[in-house]
């Protein structure tokens, strides 16, 4: 591979120049703008300098690590939204993933200049076991995955459903990077030398196989979607600042909006009767509280009060004629070594049948960092102070399966749809139990970001979680965008942001596993194997990190580490 041109490659501010021209690029793939081809065109101007003889200026890591920043400050400068301290968060979480972006292009150059391997596999390979560790490392954050910008092409984003949403990432990166080669290599092509060309050859077989097979499982989708049934489910949006969900003035007026929109579904829905009405994250405004079993509770603590959202639960749900899953903060009374009762507080979700009793509780098992949880608080809880969005909260053990008239629902809540090992956990664990869910549900308060373009990017993190576990997803969102996905990733329909709004959906549950072949109960690929592609990215990093050093132990000079292979001492 050629060296950009000198014009291009002679000073530390045109490679800021042109990082940060990529930056933008990529940005622009991703909502409010949208422009999703840029993610195929945009990566290019990042690519190019993994094959430069040198990198120019004294520190131009630095200088990439800039461009990420920019980008990543884009990106979700809706974390600043909710509250002014998140300022520093917005800052220091861009400052983290921008990291990203130099490693990557350290890491590929190791692979093209000391590996000799092409660009056009060392790029996707490179960028998508970083990915992985993004998913993972810091709790994991993958909003603004560039598989993400495809969701409104649902038939390049079948094969998720294989590896999961790192195979959308790895093709686009594929072709990004054989564009790249191209443009690198172009003084030849216009020579007469095509060799240059078969550096699109990769991407073109990869994209026209990824069509291929997205149009097959559309196909087969609709043939088992066909004829089939399920149940009706009213999706509840409400419109309350966040910041004022603690108000003691604003739980009255809460919880009415919310039954008062539960009371015009059941009624607009008069011809086909709701089975099941789904409220968002934290709605109900009336905490749930459950004692292990065996305590005693202490004299001092009112019994009554302890059932008061019971009751009320099951009031509503025999008033609405409907079962009712509902967002609810989880008190949990336990005994303690020194006598006094131990409360764990939990985000958590509750299932009410029609009768008014309850089928079940999940609770949030992956919390938000510094939202709902400060790491270190447990020796020193003064931490948890920090947090100034929601307060601490306790991590859930375990995925639960919520069966109503025959129907199993899998609740998430927040942005739990975030992580897709997190989601695939669920249906594995639920399914090795023998309770496959039919039906994915994501309960979220995305009011804190005022209807910015956070919505679009995780409502687009749910329409991978439905492809990847092959599985319809119902949302409901406080402010928006409350939606229905179907197990192609099609968003079937969509609330208005920033408004009050009820979204009835008839939902279609075919055969409980998915795929049924070779004896696999799992629904897709990726729910039986993981993130079996990603991790064999991830030890190609490793490999390539661990390369130059392994060269400098066998005598390399160090100016070969992460350029261009210095010249041998002549005999």
């Amino acid at each position: 591979m050629s060296a950009p041109s000198e014009a291009l490659n002679d000073s530390r501010s045109g490679l800021l120049r042109w990082a940060v021209a990529g930056s933008v690029l990529v940005w622009l793939a991703f909502p409010p703008v949208g422009w999703s081809y840029l993610a195929w065109l945009g990566p290019v101007l990042w690519l190019r300098w993994i094959g430069a003889a040198d990198l120019p200026g004294s520190r131009p890591y630095g200088v990439l690590w800039l461009a990420g920043l920019v980008f990543w400050l884009l990106a979700v400068h809706w974390i600043r939204l909710p509250h002014p301290l998140n300022y520093i968060a917005w800052i220091s979480l861009a400052a983290y993933l921008g990291a990203y972006l130099p490693v990557f292009v350290a890491l590929s150059r190791v692979g093209v200049k000391n590996c000799g391997l092409p660009l056009w596999l060392v790029a996707p390979v490179v960028w998508t076991g970083l990915d992985w560790l993004r998913g993972h490392l810091m709790t994991g954050f993958l909003m603004g995955s560039l598989a993400h910008t495809q969701v409104g092409l649902p038939v390049m984003i079948q094969i998720a459903d294989l590896g999961g949403e790192y195979v959308v990432t790895f093709l686009i990166v594929l072709v990004a990077a054989g564009i790249t080669q191209v443009m690198v290599d172009h003084a030849l092509v216009l020579r007469g030398q095509w060799r240059p060309l078969l550096a699109l050859l990769p991407g073109f077989v990869a994209i026209v196989a990824a069509i291929v097979y997205g149009h097959m499982q559309s196909v087969d989708i609709g043939l088992r979607q066909k004829g089939a049934s399920g149940p009706r489910v009213a999706l509840i949006q409400g419109h309350t600042r966040a910041d004022w969900k603690y108000n003691p003035d604003r739980k009255r007026t809460i919880m009415e909006e919310h039954r008062r929109l539960s009371l015009e579904a059941v009624r607009d829905a008069q011809d086909h009767p709701v089975d099941l009405i789904i409220w968002p994250e934290t709605a109900f405004r009336e905490a749930l509280a459950t004692v292990e079993e065996g305590y005693q509770v202490p004299p001092h603590i009112d019994p009554d009060n302890l059932i008061v959202a019971t009751n009320k639960l099951a009031e509503l749900a025999r008033q609405l004629n409907a079962g009712l899953l509902v967002g609810i903060e989880h008190y949990h009374l336990s005994g303690a070594a020194n006598g006094r009762p131990q409360v764990a507080v939990f985000n958590s979700s509750a299932l009410v049948d029609r009768q008014g009793m309850v089928r079940g509780t999940y609770d949030k098992m992956h919390r938000v960092l510094l939202g709902e949880y400060v790491p270190f608080s447990d020796w020193l809880p003064f931490l948890d102070q920090l947090t100034p969005i929601t307060g601490a909260i306790d991590p859930g053990k375990r995925p639960v399966a919520m069966q109503l008239d025959n129907v199993v629902y899998a609740t998430n809540i927040c942005y739990e749809t975030v992580v897709p090992h997190l989601i695939r956990r669920h249906v594995v664990e639920l399914t090795n139990a023998g309770k496959t869910p039919d039906v994915l549900v994501n309960l979220t308060n995305d009011a804190w970001f005022w209807g910015s373009s956070e919505l679009d990017m995780h409502l687009a993190c749910g329409v991978f979680r439905a492809v990847e576990m092959r599985r319809p997803m119902v949302i409901a969102a406080n402010g928006g965008l409350s939606a229905h996905i179907n197990p192609y990733g099609t968003v079937v329909q969509k609330t208005p942001r920033q408004q009050t709004a009820t979204l009835l959906v008839d939902l279609k549950i075919p055969a409980r596993a998915g795929s049924r072949q070779h004896n696999n109960p799992y629904p897709s690929a990726y729910a039986a194997y993981g993130d079996w592609f990603a991790i064999a990215c991830v030890v190609c990093c490793v490999a390539l990190a661990a390369q130059p050093f392994c060269r400098a132990k066998r005598g390399a000079p160090p100016a070969a580490l992460y350029g261009s292979p210095a010249k041998e001492p002549s005999a």
